[in-house]
């Protein structure tokens, strides 16, 4: 029987690569206190010209949190911890331009503050005083669909927010 190394090493290879498939690193263990369970989120506050905006970021960290799984969301009066937000910065930066030096692309920037504050201890666990993400759309010749790119980009931009939120949260970064 003849061993073929060349097709070994290549099964091999194939199975190391599936295998690693989903792997992530979870950062640090919980930094929370181990009686925090529960956690309250009120709509964020919004600073900024944007309308809405507090609307579309409290949703979507409700949704992280959720997801997570790792707190309850509950009412302010059953949390062991309420999650504050402050929304302070909205802005749209332009990211290209045709000929003419109209804007083809711009990037949605929000900044907020936050706060997570223990209710049994009264004291903030944690505190971020500048989470900032992004996102990009396209600007149309129609101003309808302008706007539904640029509603998009909130949306996405809040996904990231939450999600990296989330993870600063219980990471410790």
């Amino acid at each position: 029987m003849k061993i073929n190394l060349k097709k070994i090493s290549i099964a091999m290879l194939f199975l190391l690569i599936i295998s690693s498939c989903g792997y992530r690193f979870s950062g640090r263990a919980n930094e929370l206190p181990s009686h925090i369970k529960a956690v309250a989120i009120p709509i964020f506050v919004n600073s900024t010209q944007e309308p809405l905006i507090e609307s579309v970021i409290t949703n979507k960290v409700i949704q992280e949190f959720i997801g997570d799984g790792r707190l309850k969301v509950v009412d302010s009066s059953k949390a062991d911890a309420v999650l504050k937000g402050r929304i302070y910065a909205f802005s749209l930066a332009p990211l290209s331009f045709d000929r003419g030096d109209n804007v083809l692309e711009y990037r949605v920037v929000i900044q907020c503050e936050l706060v997570l504050e223990d209710v049994k201890e009264n004291k903030i666990i944690w505190k971020e005083p500048a989470l900032t993400q992004s996102a990009d759309y396209k600007v149309s010749g129609d101003i309808s669909a302008t706007r539904t790119a640029k509603d998009r980009a909130i949306e996405e931009a809040s996904k990231r927010f939450a999600s990296d939120l989330v993870a600063r949260v219980f990471e410790g970064f």
